[in-house]
């Protein structure tokens, strides 16, 4: 029987897509579920229509395909609110990079790419390495428990990006609860008090960067916003809905994937001692080690897409128009990818998680994210001789933002 083959009865699919979408434990630790769905339909259809997969061959074949893109108003409407275009929290995101399909992409891409090249991320080093070394030291003469999260892993990539974009440092604290507040609206099926909250903190974060982008107009900087704007090729600029729609983009998956990242890649090892141990006495595992933390446990778990045209996964035909989830996180714990996948390993060789997605969608910032997560590793095993896990975290309740709410420890200086 071909691997792409549907092995289980479309009941028992859906019970555990039901299971995977709804219940708050799969957001903490939603591995299990993905072994059990691949186990027995790699490619799976549910009743809803929508085509869930969970193989990292299927999962890597459809992310590089040309047959595939992105639907927005699909997506949108597959969340059940039939009003969706009075929301302001779905009508921000129709012009955003992530959604668009050649050849707008390839326009907003080849533009927005100018502020993210080689020579520009390697320039940030030095500044990512002190704020990193301002960020842990006041946390060595700190007595008690610490919050890292909320002390570290936040602060770290909302420095970075808010330098990179050209938010002033003392504006950026307030866009941590707003990003999460606006993502609620992308949740299945959002409650009407979610998508209150979304919309308020859709508003707030347009009115501010109308305001900061009107402010770069007048007087150009040396950032992100500034490039942005003078930023043509071929005769080709961004709209100001464009414009808009990507930096605030880039500005909220700069730093929340990011926290992510480095948040349940401390956690996990927290959970593994003994790797802790490894990276501690190696330094120069530390690149390696992201690669693997972003495989055992990725910031962002799914990625939608959409078929162009019919689509041949082996022997099952996915029909052109229908809707189609890639469990990012389900393909990085293959284990006909990765032996012994439940288990982190920071020696593991020819690691390559599909964490940042693939093909034209692949994520902008996944270099600065990894650069970030490197030296925010080697800070810490620098500083402290001893990190301990204080009280057992608490999980965000959404799936495709997987994420910790707050990670408490206790800290021994070097």
């Amino acid at each position: 029987m071909s691997p792409y083959t549907q092995q289980a009865s479309a009941a028992e699919v859906d019970r555990i897509l039901g299971e995977l979408f709804s219940n708050p434990a799969c957001a903490a630790d939603p591995y299990p579920t993905y072994h059990r769905l691949r186990d027995v339909a790699p490619v799976a259809r549910s009743q809803a229509g929508h085509w869930v997969l969970s193989g990292h061959a299927q999962v890597v074949e459809v992310l590089r395909s040309s047959e595939v893109g992105k639907d927005v108003q699909s997506f949108i409407r597959a969340q059940g609110v039939a009003d969706w275009a009075d929301h302001p929290s779905y009508t921000r995101v129709l012009e955003h990079l992530m959604w668009a399909n050649p050849p707008k992409h390839t326009r907003q891409r080849k533009l927005v790419s100018k502020g993210f090249t080689a020579h520009s991320i390697a320039k940030l080093e030095p500044k990512i390495e002190q704020l990193v070394d301002e960020l842990l030291t006041p946390l060595c003469e700190k007595v008690g428990e610490v919050d890292l999260l909320r002390e570290f892993a936040f602060p770290l990539p909302a420095s970075v990006i808010s330098e990179i974009i050209g938010v002033p440092r003392e504006d950026w604290p307030r866009f941590q609860q707003l990003f999460r507040d606006v993502t609620l609206s992308m949740e299945p099926r959002p409650s009407p008090a979610q998508l209150a909250t979304a919309d308020g903190a859709a508003v707030e974060i347009n009115d501010y960067f109308e305001e900061l982008i009107t402010k770069r107009r007048k007087h150009p900087a040396d950032d992100l916003v500034s490039t942005l704007l003078a930023a043509e090729d071929g005769g080709e600029q961004l709209t100001h809905r464009e414009l808009m729609s990507l930096v605030q983009f880039l500005f909220g998956a700069g730093f929340e994937s990011t926290t992510n990242l480095i948040g349940n890649g401390l956690l996990a090892l927290l959970r593994n001692p003994d790797q802790m141990l490894a990276l501690r006495r190696e330094p120069g595992l530390a690149s390696g080690a992201v690669e693997e933390l972003l495989r055992y446990d990725a910031s962002v778990q799914l990625s939608p897409r959409t078929a162009r045209n019919d689509l041949r996964l082996g022997d099952v035909t996915i029909p052109a128009g229908e809707s189609i989830v890639t469990l990012l996180g389900a393909a990085n714990r293959d284990p006909s990818r990765y032996r012994d996948p439940d288990r982190l390993d920071v020696r593991r060789t020819d690691v390559q998680p599909v964490s940042f997605g693939g093909g034209i969608h692949f994520c902008l910032g996944a270099a600065l994210a990894r650069l970030e997560g490197r030296f925010a590793l080697q800070g810490l095993m620098r500083k402290f001789s001893r990190i301990e896990l204080a009280e057992e975290p608490a999980w965000k309740t959404s799936l495709t933002l997987h994420g910790l709410q707050g990670l408490r420890v206790d800290l021994t200086p070097a």
